[in-house]
């Protein structure tokens, strides 16, 4: 930010557009967005009570026309909330006329400074570098967003398709950081090289998401994003959680009918209980993953905790519990962006209890006895776990 106030110190009048810009959050809005008056766009360059009540005495206009006032000489990617969702009901006479609308800018055009003092915008610059797959926003706090999202264009106002699933974006933005620690390891071989693994685990994020879930990390692959910003290399699989009010089951149907880059190595559980995927790519690095649903913990009324299963092959059932989930925020894992729990640290803590930062090889960690939050949780009839626990072949 110093920098900008640095470059734009003269002339003066350039300062406070720069400080609203710095202080609005990503897709947010600065002034009411949306008016229970039956507002209609205007030329904002020439606003002015008479030319608005002109305005408002003509027909209202489409949301084409309304996108159309918002063409500028240089790309824009509209982020603005209100907009978007008026967009998505084509309601555009909705929104205020007074309203300025947030839009985002490749850090490639920082030189086109009149941007920033045209009232029709808020501005909020972002990066799009090569080898990252999301976007990161200038925003204070910091957002980042995955970049590969359907777009049409009005002009040079870029619009996005899928506008619930840009806004289930934009809520989850909020960039964490890993802690980065050094973790001493020596004459170990690695079984699950991070980059690779990473990438993989990206592909199957994005296929999640086009079924309408939004993944977050969980277990060892969490914690190895915030103990040391990586891919624990001795681990055998990656975790990813899904909340099951969240699940999609036509996923599973599309892999079974061949119609993914994953396949199916094991299904547990069922959808209401301890559901389990583990999935493995087609093509490509060979990693197992595994999908757990995340379930709510309810007493007297109230979510208290949230859970995943496990299931044993003797059907021993066993739950792990974790404080409230809140996993809506951002992080990078070598260039892949991914969401994790916003407090990293408590459900870290709460499942490898307070040495947490220590490293214990996969072959001495027991899967149902070493968390520090696992516990029997029932068992499965032997009748029951001929539909419970499935592994198919190629089995992990």
């Amino acid at each position: 930010m110093r920098k900008y106030l640095v470059y734009f110190s003269v002339p003066c009048f350039f300062i406070f557009p720069m400080l609203f810009v710095y202080q609005a959050s990503l897709f947010g809005s600065t002034q009411q967005g949306l008016s229970d008056e039956n507002d209609y766009p205007v030329d904002v360059t020439h606003r002015t009570p008479q030319r608005v009540m002109a305005f408002m005495k003509r027909s209202p206009k489409s949301c084409e026309s309304w996108i159309s006032q918002l063409n500028t000489s240089i790309p824009v990617l509209l982020i603005d909330v209100d907009l978007l969702k008026a967009l998505e009901k084509n309601n555009c006479g909705s929104v205020s006329p007074s309203k300025s609308i947030m839009v985002g800018v490749d850090v490639t055009h920082l030189s086109a400074t009149w941007l920033l003092t045209d009232p029709r915008f808020v501005v909020l610059y972002y990066t799009n570098e090569t080898g990252k797959d999301y976007l990161d926003f200038r925003s204070d706090p910091r957002k980042i967003i995955p970049k590969k999202f359907e777009t049409r264009w009005v002009g040079n106002v870029e619009i996005p398709v899928n506008i619930p699933r840009f806004l289930g974006f934009s809520t989850r933005g909020k960039f964490i950081d890993c802690m980065n620690l050094h973790i001493p390891r020596t004459g170990m071989k690695v079984r699950m090289p991070a980059k690779p693994s990473s990438a993989a685990l990206a592909h199957l994020r994005d296929e999640l998401i086009e079924n309408n879930m939004f993944p977050f990390l969980n277990g060892g692959t969490l914690l190895g994003w915030y103990r040391e910003c990586s891919v624990i290399p001795h681990t055998a699989d990656m975790d990813l959680s899904v909340f099951a009010e969240n699940y999609n089951p036509e996923f599973v149907d599309k892999m079974e009918k061949n119609q993914s880059g994953f396949r199916i190595s094991r299904k547990f559980g069922m959808i209401n209980d301890s559901f389990e995927l583990t999935l493995a790519p087609k093509e490509g690095f060979k990693v197992y993953i595994d999908i757990f649903l995340m379930y709510q913990g309810v007493e007297n009324g109230t979510v208290t905790h949230n859970w995943v299963g496990g299931l044993s092959p003797d059907g021993t059932k066993y739950k792990y519990s974790y404080p409230v989930y809140d996993p809506w925020c951002a992080a990078d894992l070598h260039g892949h962006i991914f969401w994790v729990t916003c407090t990293p640290n408590e459900k870290i803590v709460k499942e490898y209890g307070a040495l947490w930062y220590l490293d214990h090889l996969t072959s001495k960690y027991s899967w149902n006895s070493s968390g520090k939050n696992v516990k029997k949780n029932g068992k499965w009839t032997k009748d029951q776990m001929k539909d419970v626990y499935k592994v198919f072949k190629g089995k992990k």
